[in-house]
């Protein structure tokens, strides 16, 4: 992979760009850098909408009790709640589109497989008995499904199952790492990242795996893809270095690769931005604080909310639509 001067982007991280590589980055940063920046308003809860009652629960990964959890914010309230508590790694997680599920990945079985559990915790179901790494699982739109990507080493590949674990297949072949799938609201197309042209960029697909195209073409990164919920828009992060640091920002651009824009600045490094349900919003961790904390901004970048405050690493967040069941 090779930036603007030529150099290899291949040092950015040791492998695939993965929420499980993610967790090393951020926590080998050192200490905090704490500038007494809070969130707007008596809580760190998720900005509220114009109607309270409309307010978003986000769920999370952190190393604040020592160890890999999942965690869930709930609105309005100051301190999130450890949904996991387990010895083990619980990372990356996602909640479905009905409020009721949260899949994650942990290797608490011995190797990292994708599990789920109820949005309050408990109930936790083990969905994968793959010798290989699972990584990025998501819910389809219908709730019906699950995407996900099987780590075979020099390559990763994007595959689909119910949301039992069952009838899981394959929907990319390439000897390259293609990551972190979500299907459009429409079901029509798949967003993901791939470095199969030698550095890492945003594609699409159809559901069924056929018709791979590339959005982005840049000598940077572009990873971490998602779509808004009208299908119009896809958010992404762009990566590169600048004098020796690792820097990035949010972007947004047309579901077929135009009018592609910045909406955060580049100083820092902001990461795996993720749409509310309403898509009034966006959420996604940044160092701007000088350690990994979970953000909130508009869908244009503007009134940015810190969420989280901890000295450890806080991020991977994804909003759990209110339950509707």
């Amino acid at each position: 992979m090779k930036t603007t001067s030529g150099r290899s982007h291949s040092h950015l991280y040791p492998a695939a760009a993965t929420c499980l590589l993610l967790v090393a980055i951020g926590m080998a940063g050192g200490a905090a850098r704490r500038t007494g920046q809070t969130a707007q308003g008596p809580y760190f809860g998720p900005k509220p909408p114009d109607d309270p009652g409309d307010g978003y629960s986000i769920v999370f990964y952190s190393g604040r009790s020592g160890n890999k959890d999942i965690y869930i914010l709930h609105h309005g309230e100051r301190e999130p709640r450890n949904l996991t508590n387990h010895p083990a790694q619980d990372l990356c997680p996602a909640a479905s589109p009905d409020g009721t599920r949260i899949a994650f990945l942990s290797d608490r079985g011995g190797n990292m497989d994708i599990y789920s559990m109820a949005v309050g915790g408990g109930d936790i179901r083990q969905l994968t008995f793959s010798p290989e790494t699972e990584e990025h699982p998501e819910f389809t739109p219908d709730g019906k499904r699950m995407l996900f990507v099987r780590d075979f080493g020099e390559r990763t590949e994007i595959w689909i199952m119910n949301t039992d674990g069952s009838h899981a297949s394959r929907l990319t072949s390439n000897e390259a790492r293609d990551e972190r799938p979500f299907l459009s609201p429409d079901g029509s197309r798949i967003v993901f990242m791939s470095n199969r042209d030698g550095n890492y960029d945003i594609y699409t697909m159809a559901a069924d795996g056929s018709g791979q195209k590339a959005l982005t073409q840049t000598p940077e990164w572009e990873i971490f893809p998602a779509w808004s919920p009208d299908g119009r828009k896809i958010a992404y992060s762009r990566k590169f270095r600048t004098d020796g640091r690792l820097q990035g920002m949010l972007r947004v651009m047309n579901a077929d690769g135009s009018d592609d824009r910045a909406i955060t600045a580049v100083e820092t490094r902001d990461e795996n931005a993720m749409w509310s349900p309403d898509g009034r919003f966006i959420i996604f961790q940044s160092l701007r604080d000088g350690n990994f904390e979970v953000y909130q901004v508009n869908a244009d970048g503007s009134d940015p909310v810190r969420l989280t405050d901890h000295p450890d690493w806080d991020g991977w967040a994804s909003y759990v639509p209110r339950n509707k069941k």
